[in-house]
């Protein structure tokens, strides 16, 4: 038994030892063969069985650092690598860390980044590459795309540089390329052209190439550089025909803008680029292909505004100015372009101007200037408007451009003073005179251009003496004859002043006028000349008694005038009878008749003979030739004088009744004559002569029925109402007194009459109407009773309740310069008046005012005590009670301390009342206490009792 037990024991034993070293060797075989199998699955991408053998590799291996192990690992690493094991980073590096020396570490990495390369998880690709693609010029690239797609463009930018720079074509063409983008992005235009240019050998690039190229040569404004190298390209990249266009476009090249935009428009449909076309076309002169080409561009759109600005351009040049107009007009009504706008709208206003639409022109100009207030074409309009002005034939548009809030240059005005000045002369030459002085006074206002504005002067003074208004004209035209103007001018002045100062007959200032014109014309024969200038110094000097002056130039008149030489020989004859040369001025009379029998003179000069009769005692001879002048020439303005020089004659020759009956006449006839009053005294002394004084009676009412002046009447009709007045009747004083302003409201007693009109209605109780009249007198500013008149309306005004009306007459009469008395009435009244109002800032202003002089005396004092309580009741109104106690505090402790018990007593009610409101109960009941204690004011104890039982009742 033993025995048996220690032979199985050594049999175990050889048995147990042989197995040990037979499973060393099978152990080392098996190991090398889950290598070897590990290697096949790898490279047959296998990558699971791989890994799985590559680990029963490694899990039998203790040395860590045999090259196999080593291999095993990196395999082993590669497999969870590909695929896309999550633990890939914690393989690597701890492979790294176990391995840093090994040159798979590096390589491990370089394949673990390219992998993520192309797997495109850049950012591990970075982490691997960033440390592992030294020397190797596709990891360099690969990273350098990694940083692109990762938008490190910095870090990209500096490997693209060095790859592309390599022999390898392959990366380096490549990597230019992605420099190119990135200096492109990054505006660096110039390298990104030469980069672009560098990767052109590289087929992949050629197709996207051109445009990045173009692009550059854009970005740097290199457009002949991008013509060159885009024009040979068109036909093999015909999406670049439309850039090419735009290019040349831009360059002015517009000949083969107009082709390259024609070869794009037959394939496409682009509004822009059809407008260019246009607009090419227009550029060298096809305006007729330039309209039609945009005509389908006619649109209220913003494209639509530029293609009917260049159609109106084009028709302009084809001399379709009407047609122009509207399709600039078309243009300026939209507003896609406010410049195109405004410069469409321009183009209209010329056209209109020279077509001569001024006044539509004008109204446009007016409308563009204040659309476009600092617009470029300022100038410009306003020198077309100028024109247009210069061309209207009224003024009212004119002046309603010039109010239009256009600006205005020194060029408009002048023309503005010239159309009105030009308008002046054509009314003065219609005899509007009053119309042509508007005008002148207009022109004369605007002072633009000094020769305009005097020649407008001397206008309104020759319209002035067309009106009669000699002295007027007179005031015009002298200072005109200062400073420096043409002789022309002078003289023009010089004759119608001087005939204003004859026809005012200031013969003094004409003859002096006159003879100056005379000498200058003497001077200057060959100068325009007033013909009869010569004739009105005559007359000047006639008038003035110098009648051998007189008489040498009338003869010089005579002599040399074309017109009014009957005038002068009529003068002449005058002359003559001054000069008491009757024989000499009977012949001229004669001669005058018989050189010009039909002068209008003619009477005169018949007149003036009977009267030199007449004058010397040929009584006879007086009487037949007035009686040959009334009977023959019964419309001679001396008809009725001849009858009354007859009447005398006939006085002077002892033929009574003849002279009765014509003075008779005269005075029956022609009583309103001034030569009437010589009737009546001579038919009074011949019917005193004849002894029938009695009828004189009934002609001396006739005279006095109708020999009354204006002024006389007047003065009756005053005297008349004036009287009923003072007569106490001042109802009945009334409608005299109006009938009076309204006959004669120019009249200087009609400020008297108002005031009396007003004064006789309010003794008549009627306040209306002597409100309605003293008002006026306040207006008219002139009676000597103003100043009561004021306080009178006033005092209606405030008695009505009018307050706000009464308080600006009351501050009226206070500016008149009135005594201290009315000053603080006034006052007084007007603080009233606002505490009426209930304005209590104006009532404490106005109380300032009235308590400077109430306070000087001692009735005064308690007065403004009352005033100031009621200002505090204006206060109270208000909520204000503190500080309406503050006041009466303030006030009725001090300055008003001495008023009266009745008046302390309604101040310190009025403080009980507010510190009630202010819920001050015990300081209310006190103040009521101490009036019922204290106050000999009966009414103020009652009062207090009162409100002591009404605030505590018990």
């Amino acid at each position: 038994m033993v025995f048996k037990s220690s032979f199985y024991c050594l049999v175990l034993f050889l048995s147990l030892h042989f197995s040990s070293f037979a499973q060393q060797s099978l152990a080392f075989e098996s190991n090398q063969i889950h290598y070897s199998l590990g290697k096949e699955y790898f490279e047959a991408q296998n990558y699971v069985a791989a890994r799985e053998e590559f680990a029963n590799f490694l899990g039998r291996q203790p040395d860590a650092n045999k090259s196999e192990v080593i291999l095993a690992g990196y395999y082993q690493v590669l497999c969870a690598l590909y695929l896309n094991q999550p633990e890939i980073d914690v393989l690597g590096y701890h492979f790294s860390l176990n391995h840093p020396n090994s040159p798979q570490s590096n390589v491990l990495f370089r394949k673990i980044g390219l992998y993520f390369y192309d797997v495109a998880n850049y950012a591990k690709a970075i982490r691997y590459l960033e440390n592992s693609s030294l020397g190797n010029v596709e990891a360099r690239y690969k990273l350098g795309v990694a940083y692109f797609e990762t938008k490190d463009f910095d870090n990209a930018l500096a490997l693209f540089n060095e790859v592309k720079t390599d022999p390898d074509e392959e990366y380096a063409f490549s990597a230019a390329y992605y420099a190119g983008v990135i200096h492109y992005q990054q505006k660096n235009y110039l390298e990104a052209i030469a980069d672009f240019k560098k990767s052109n050998g590289h087929s992949k690039y050629r197709k996207d190439l051109p445009y990045w190229l173009i692009s550059s040569y854009q970005q740097t404004a290199q457009w002949d550089e991008l013509l060159k190298y885009a024009e040979p390209i068109i036909s093999t990249h015909p999406d670049l025909v439309l850039l090419v266009a735009e290019v040349q476009f831009k360059k002015g090249l517009y000949a083969k803008a107009a082709k390259s935009f024609s070869d794009y428009l037959k394939e496409h449909k682009n509004e822009a680029a059809t407008y260019k076309k246009g607009f090419a076309l227009y550029s060298i002169d096809k305006y007729e292909d330039a309209i039609q080409t945009i005509n389908g561009l006619l649109k209220t759109d913003s494209l639509g505004q530029k293609a009917y600005y260049l159609q109106g351009l084009a028709q302009l040049k084809l001399g379709k100015k009407t047609e122009a107009a509207e399709s600039f007009n078309q243009s300026g009504a939209l507003a896609f372009d406010s410049n195109q706008q405004e410069e469409a709208q321009f183009k209209s206003i010329s056209i209109a101007i020279d077509l001569g639409n001024w006044l539509k022109g004008l109204k446009s100009i007016a409308q563009f200037g204040k659309t476009y207030p600092s617009s470029s074409f300022t100038a410009a309009y306003q020198s077309f408007a100028a024109d247009a002005i210069l061309k209207l034939p009224e003024l009212a548009p004119a002046t309603d451009f010039m109010k239009s809030g256009v600006p205005v240059s020194e060029e408009l005005k002048v023309a503005y003073q010239t159309l009105t000045y030009n308008l002046g002369i054509k009314a003065y030459n219609k005899e509007q005179y009053k119309e042509a002085i508007s005008y002148f006074d207009k022109a004369i206002s605007q002072g633009a251009n000094q020769n305009v504005t005097d020649e407008a002067a001397f206008g309104k003074a020759e319209c002035l003496s067309q009106l009669k208004d000699f002295e007027a004209a007179i005031l015009v035209y002298k200072p005109l004859l200062s400073g420096k103007h043409s002789a022309d001018f002078l003289q023009r002045n010089r004759i119608g002043i001087a005939y204003a100062y004859f026809s005012v007959k200031d013969f003094t200032n004409a003859n002096t006028y006159f003879k100056t014109y005379v000498d200058q014309l003497k001077a200057n024969p060959s100068s325009k000349a007033n013909a009869n200038a010569v004739l009105r110094l005559a007359d000047t000097y006639l008038v003035a008694k110098n009648y051998t002056e007189a008489l040498s130039y009338y003869n010089q008149a005579i002599e040399n005038a074309k017109t009014e030489k009957d005038y002068a020989m009529y003068q002449k004859g005058i002359t003559l009878v001054y000069l008491e040369r009757d024989a000499e001025a009977k012949a001229t009379f004669q001669a005058l008749k018989k050189s010009f029998p039909n002068t209008k003179f003619g009477d005169d000069a018949s007149f003036q003979e009977n009267l030199i009769s007449f004058r010397t005692g040929k009584y006879a001879e007086a009487i037949a030739g007035f009686t040959d002048l009334i009977n023959n020439q019964p419309n001679s303005p001396y008809y009725a004088e001849s009858i009354l020089k007859r009447a005398q004659s006939y006085s002077n020759s002892k033929q009574p009744e003849k002279a009765i009956t014509d003075y008779k006449v005269v005075i029956e006839k022609y009583s309103k004559e001034a030569f009437a009053k010589d009737a009546v005294a001579g038919l009074q002394e011949e019917l005193n002569e004849v002894g029938r004084p009695e009828e004189m009676s009934a002609y001396l009412s006739i005279y006095q029925s109708g020999s009354l002046n204006e002024e006389e009447k007047t003065d009756l009709e005053y005297q008349a109402a004036k009287g009923i007045y003072l007569g106490e009747k001042y109802d009945k004083a009334i409608e005299p007194l109006k009938k009076f302003v309204e006959h004669f409201p120019a009249d200087e007693r009609v400020s008297e009459v108002t005031y009396l009109i007003a004064d006789a209605a309010n003794r008549s109780n009627n306040k209306a109407l002597a409100f309605q009249f003293y008002k006026k007198v306040i207006e008219q500013n002139v009676h000597p009773s103003l100043n009561s008149v004021i306080t009178k309306v006033a005092d209606i005004e405030f008695d009505s309740a009018a307050y706000r009306e009464a308080i600006g007459h009351y501050r009226l009469l206070k500016e008149k310069g009135v005594d201290s008395t009315v000053i603080q009435r006034s006052n007084k009244r007007i603080l009233e008046s606002f505490i009426q109002l209930k304005e209590l800032d104006s009532a404490l202003i106005a109380y300032a005012d009235y308590h400077t002089l109430a306070v000087k005396e001692a009735e005064g004092l308690e007065e403004a005590a009352l005033k100031y309580l009621d200002i505090i009741q204006l206060n109270n109104a208000k909520g204000n009670y503190a500080t309406s106690n503050e006041m009466i505090l303030d006030k009725f402790r001090n300055e008003f301390a001495e008023v009266s018990d009745a008046t302390l007593g309604k101040a310190y009610l009025i403080l009980a009342k507010n510190l009630y409101e202010l819920k001050n109960l015990a300081q209310a009941k006190a103040t009521l206490k101490s009036i019922i204690d204290n106050s000999e004011d009966k009414e103020s104890v009652e009062a207090a009792k009162a409100l002591l039982k009404t605030y505590f009742p018990k």
